[in-house]
């Protein structure tokens, strides 16, 4: 084969890297509470040294992200206001984005969330949107228990900054952008129901 087929395999190649790399930030962007679209933007434009980069700097990707949103910001406005008032879950490692009327959560692999802890039970709870927008949570005959703010409960609607507390593992439901930040900076503080 020619050199030029050669090369052209090798440009194929890392364009294929470049964008799995990219996906691969987008992804981490969601687990570590940050704008994918921002992170991705930001990454982009380093290549095959996109998911290194992020790794190592990523204050720097961000700051690069930042320049490109300033540059299309309509675009970046809106997705990243879609994306802040989304309710989520936020547990230890990952944040997990509601988009469905019902999530099943619990420690078997069939659960909408899976929390594999020997206290979460199989089928442990369900968040279910009412036809108002909001998230009510039950409890399916769980184990050890599910609370809310630490006070347990069967059923209840759940609230911006609510901790849930599903066995021993504790996990964030928030809304809005204001509650993620101060989750940031260590931490919601418990409101009593």
């Amino acid at each position: 084969m020619s050199t030029q087929v050669w090369l052209g395999i090798l440009f194929l190649a890392l364009i294929v890297i470049w964008i799995v790399e990219l996906y691969w930030v987008a992804r981490m962007a969601e687990e570590w509470g940050r704008d994918a679209l921002t992170l991705v933007s930001g990454a982009a434009i380093f290549f095959v040294f996109a998911a290194p980069l992020t790794m190592i700097a990523p204050g720097l990707v961000e700051r690069v992200g930042d320049i490109w949103d300033a540059v299309v910001r309509p675009l970046g406005t809106r997705a990243r206001r879609r994306r802040q008032s989304t309710p989520r879950l936020v547990m230890p490692g990952r944040t997990v984005f509601l988009e469905q009327e019902r999530i099943r959560i619990g420690r078997y692999p069939n659960n909408d969330i899976v929390i594999d802890h020997p206290t979460v039970s199989a089928y442990h709870a369900e968040l279910v949107r009412r036809p108002d927008g909001r998230y009510e949570l039950h409890d399916r005959e769980s184990r050890n228990g599910t609370r809310i703010n630490g006070t347990p409960v069967r059923q209840a609607i759940v609230k911006d900054g609510d901790q849930i507390t599903l066995g021993a593992i504790t996990v964030h439901y928030l809304e809005g952008s204001k509650t993620l930040e101060a989750l940031n900076r260590g931490g919601v503080p418990i409101k009593r129901r």
